[in-house]
């Protein structure tokens, strides 16, 4: 399956640790798997998951970008950017 690249976003893993981020998959896959604070259910990670669901099913540039912007909130959200 192709990647769903988009524009790289980068996160600060931990205090010491930081990662970019270019595409949907690397998205849901640390929204899901490697986020910070697994127990974290704001809003904006939730959204961000679908998001990245709805992409990884679409594949149309509109859900790319989305996500894209889902993650961007949920990272901000989380104090990772």
């Amino acid at each position: 399956m192709p990647r769903l690249w988009f524009d790289p976003i980068d996160i600060w893993i931990s205090d010491s640790t930081r990662r970019t981020v270019t595409s949907v998959e690397e998205a849901a896959r640390l929204l899901v798997d490697e986020w910070p604070d697994p127990g974290d259910t704001c809003d904006a990670r939730l959204f961000a998951m679908e998001a990245c669901y709805a992409a990884l099913k679409a594949k149309t540039p509109k859900t790319i970008d989305v996500a894209r912007s889902a993650f961007v909130e949920a990272a901000e959200a989380a104090g990772m950017l």
